[in-house]
């Protein structure tokens, strides 16, 4: 997998993923500025490459213009993001139906990643959890009891109640804003 980070025009993200081919990677994520449709468009009618993209997304009808007019091959959902979990569904649905597959974006807390795995398993067109394996870092392992840890590739999904979560209350108190 590439991610380009949002960093090239459409015609350096072709000469990319040509150079990339060779290569064989499962995708080239988010090589291009978010609105940028025709610039997606013109990248997926020009490589064999997966392109996946949607993660800065924050609607139902721009991720509508990036499936039908950017014409990508893989959507990114971030549920902080796109309006949450009855929004995310919406799009991963809208995803179903033009036979994409969904991954989710956000990594940062294991209250993002927690919401992301049951997302994730909620909807039928999931392809993989985007989960950023840095373990010592300082907020996302103070703020919730429990540390989500990836074991064999996989991420087990939480079953207590709620996101399946707790909160650490001295942790955050120092972030709790009181007016």
């Amino acid at each position: 997998m590439i991610d380009a980070g949002l960093v090239w025009d459409a015609k350096t993200a072709i000469q990319r993923a040509r150079a990339f081919e060779q290569y064989h990677p499962f995708w080239l994520e988010e090589p291009l500025r978010p609105d940028d449709y025709e610039g997606y468009a013109k990248l997926s009618a020009a490589t064999d490459l997966r392109i996946a993209a949607g993660e800065e997304e924050s609607s139902r009808a721009t991720f509508i213009e990036l499936m039908d007019r950017g014409r990508v091959d893989l959507i990114q959902v971030d549920l902080t993001r796109c309006g949450g979990f009855t929004e995310a569904i919406k799009i991963a649905a809208l995803a179903w139906d033009r036979g994409l597959p969904v991954a989710n974006h956000g990594f940062t807390t294991y209250i993002n990643v927690a919401a992301a795995l049951h997302f994730l398993a909620s909807i039928p067109n999931a392809l993989i959890l985007e989960f950023v394996a840095e373990e010592e870092t300082n907020l996302r392992e103070s703020i919730t009891k429990q540390k989500l840890r990836a074991i064999d590739g996989y991420v087990a999904i939480p079953d207590s109640p709620g996101l399946g979560v707790d909160l650490d209350e001295e942790a955050i108190a120092p972030f709790v804003v009181k007016g």
